[in-house]
């Protein structure tokens, strides 16, 4: 090689190799951005493991199925008492979404407040324009129009709303479903049974109502108080026996099924106008009672043949006067007797009405309670299934529950409740002013504004008075971690990585190789120096010869 061209090739071998550690040092950069990004992905994701979520829970079951929502503040409900639960800013102005600013605009309140008491000719501007906004119907407002304006709703005046309740244990529910008159009315007649050697007795500790026929019996009808029948008063038992020795035919094993179903139905209508407060939950105990004791009634297989679910042991001499042990179980129970009046053997099959009510209400207590709900061995605190009644739980037998039921009011309709509820929404802004936000519907910005102090929760406390508070001082509103927001985020976090890591691996491929282009490089530049010495070299000794 040349001189000229061995300059010539370490020239360009330099300008290859500084070209190349220029690109190994950007990739370098890169990395180093890569490791920050990496590092700021980690922070963020730390970070919303310590993400919240608001949620509302009225009946303190520990539920954590219902977001805290502008809605439920501010709607009236058995959820919030029938009392607005304001939400205001620092300076104690309710905050309200556009369809209640719309109704403050035609009432021709100001946002700053009227600093003295409204009249109610501006109050009845208000209610017609919840009517125009669509919160309320035109029906509604006129009846509320109707009703005389509350001044001193909000403002230590009466606070008495349509829905009025009571509250007792399972003695005193009993006692009220008896004053209202809840009855139930079982009949049996021959219809009911197939075949002149075939009996349907319903028997009961009150002697007076026993009833019973056959193939050719007329319609019968016993009536029972249905408190009687909840609190252990009165117990009534279904019998079907066949003097045959066989069990029931599949006519018979229907008409109990329907007339079981039929007294369940009754009790159900009854519960329903008395424990049903119009939120929604106890609407659903009572549809979930309903659902599940028919478990326990039906005494079909799924083919649609008859059977029994048990068999009672404690067979022998039975007459009406020795009811044997029906009410020691939930479910049918079938035996074999011998009656005493003949000797003959018989087939007998038989279900405690009283056991399937008291399990019917267990159901809603439960439900009310929460199905998880344990006492303080950690056994569950109400159980209920088919077999002996000792190894149920009832609610019957507890004294201590709680139970909740609506008695009326004094207007017989909800009327009163929406007024006194709107009377006092409608206070609270003439006197405290009103700022519109539409986004407070939006649950996610409504917590975001609650937990940054940016608003805060004004309730209705015993002295008739709102007071001002932090979201957390509200016993029904609880903060709890935000399982699917944090879920999110781990997905976010695992994806992001996943990419920064690829990248990563690209460039540390990318840069090795680099790093051997710039060993290979070094190697030749060496080489070709090399050369270039020894040529220089040889001249010099070739011309000094």
């Amino acid at each position: 090689m040349g001189l000229a061209a061995g300059q010539a090739r370490l020239l360009s071998i330099t300008s290859r190799k500084s070209d190349c550690e220029f690109q190994s040092m950007r990739l370098s950069h890169q990395k180093i951005a890569l490791a920050r990004e990496l590092a700021d992905l980690s922070n963020e994701y730390q970070n919303s493991l310590d993400q919240t979520k608001l949620i509302y829970d009225y009946y303190g079951t520990g539920d954590t199925n219902t977001p805290l929502t502008y809605g439920i503040l501010m709607t009236p409900s058995a959820l919030n008492d029938y009392m607005p639960v304001t939400l205001t800013d620092s300076s104690g102005r309710v905050t309200l979404n556009s369809k209640y600013a719309a109704a403050a605009r035609r009432a021709g309140i100001p946002q700053e407040g009227l600093g003295t008491l409204p009249s109610e000719t501006m109050r009845n501007e208000f209610i017609n324009g919840l009517a125009d906004a669509g919160l309320i119907t035109n029906a509604t407002a006129n009846t509320m129009l109707g009703i005389p304006y509350n001044q001193g709703a909000g403002f230590g005046g009466d606070t008495t709303t349509a829905l009025i309740t009571e509250s007792g244990n399972i003695d005193d529910l009993c006692e009220y479903l008896n004053e209202m008159g809840a009855v139930i009315d079982i009949t049996i007649d021959g219809s009911m049974v197939s075949g002149n050697r075939a009996d349907m007795c319903l028997w009961s500790s009150d002697k007076t109502k026993e009833i019973s026929a056959d193939a050719n019996s007329e319609s019968k009808t016993s009536t029972f108080n249905l408190g009687d029948l909840l609190n252990g008063d009165v117990t009534v038992d279904l019998y079907m026996y066949n003097r045959k020795g066989k069990n029931p035919n599949a006519t018979m094993a229907t008409a109990a099924q329907t007339l079981v179903e039929d007294i369940l139905n009754q009790t159900g209508e009854y519960l329903a106008q008395v424990l049903d407060l119009g939120d929604g939950y106890t609407q659903a105990a009572l549809e979930y009672a309903m659902s599940e004791i028919k478990n326990l009634y039906v005494p079909k297989k799924e083919d649609g043949s008859y059977y029994t679910d048990f068999h009672d042991n404690k067979s022998g001499q039975f007459n009406q006067t020795n009811q044997a042990n029906a009410p020691e179980y939930i479910g049918w129970i079938n035996d074999d007797y011998k009656r005493t009046s003949t000797g003959h053997n018989h087939n007998k099959n038989r279900v405690s009405i009283s056991n399937m009510l008291k399990a019917y209400l267990t159901y809603f207590a439960d439900y009310l309670n929460g199905v998880d709900a344990v006492d303080a061995n950690g056994n569950d605190k109400y159980k209920v299934q088919k077999g002996k009644l000792s190894t149920n739980s009832l609610v019957t037998d507890d004294k201590l529950y709680t139970f909740t039921w609506a008695v009326g009011s004094t207007v017989s309709s909800d009327d009163l409740s929406q007024s006194v509820f709107y009377d006092t929404l409608f206070n609270q802004i003439c006197a405290n002013g009103w700022t519109e936000n539409n986004n407070i519907e939006d649950k996610e910005y409504l917590q975001q504004m609650l937990q940054s102090g940016m608003l805060y929760i004004s309730k209705i406390k015993d002295d008739g008075y709102y007071y001002q508070a932090n979201y957390a001082t509200d016993s029904y509103i609880k903060e709890i971690a935000d399982d699917t927001y944090i879920a999110q985020a781990e997905a976010k976090y695992n994806t992001q990585k996943a990419k920064l890591n690829a990248k990563e691996e690209t460039l540390d491929l990318k840069m090795k190789n680099l790093d051997t282009e710039i060993s290979s490089l070094t190697t030749e530049y060496d080489t070709v120096k090399n050369t270039i010495s020894k040529n220089i070299e040889k001249s010099f000794k070739r011309y000094n010869a």
